[in-house]
C-alpha cells in the first residue's frame, strides 16, 4: 500500500510540476466585462415593473383562488414570490455570461411589487 501510495504522489507531483511551468498567453486570459450604462428610465426598467407587477397579481391569485389563504397571507406570499424571482434573475445575471447585474434592476422590480400591492389592496373584496 506504501509503495502504491508513493507512486501515486510521485505521478501526481511530476504530471503537475510540467503545468507549473508553462508561461501564461496574455492574449487566451477572459477579457472582463465592460458594464453598459444603466440608465433609470430604460426600457429593461419598464420591463422589471411591469413583470414583477405581473408576479404580484399571479401570485396573489394563486394564493387566495387556488390556495384559498387569506387576503394578508396572500398579498405577502405575491409579494415573496415576486421578490424572489427578482433577486434570482440579478443573481442569474451575475453568475452567467449573458447579462449584467443591477441594483437599479431590483429597484424597478420594488417599485412594480408596490403598485401591484397598492392595486390589489384598493380592489380588495
Amino acid at each position: 500500500m506504501q509503495h502504491f501510495l508513493r507512486t501515486f504522489i510521485a505521478v501526481l507531483v511530476f504530471s503537475s510540476s510540467g503545468f507549473s511551468q508553462t508561461a501564461v498567453d496574455s492574449l487566451r486570459l477572459p477579457l472582463a466585462k465592460t458594464k453598459k450604462f444603466d440608465a433609470w428610465f430604460a426600457k429593461d426598467k419598464a420591463d422589471h415593473l411591469i413583470a414583477s407587477s405581473f408576479l404580484v397579481g399571479l401570485g396573489y391569485y394563486a394564493a387566495k383562488q387556488e390556495l384559498d389563504r387569506s387576503h394578508p397571507a396572500a398579498c405577502n406570499s405575491a409579494v415573496v414570490f415576486s421578490l424572489s424571482l427578482g433577486i434570482a434573475k440579478e443573481l442569474y445575471d451575475g453568475t452567467s455570461k449573458t447579462g449584467t447585474p443591477s441594483w437599479k434592476d431590483l429597484v424597478a422590480d420594488m417599485a412594480g411589487i408596490g403598485l401591484a400591492y397598492a392595486l390589489i389592496s384598493v380592489g380588495k373584496d
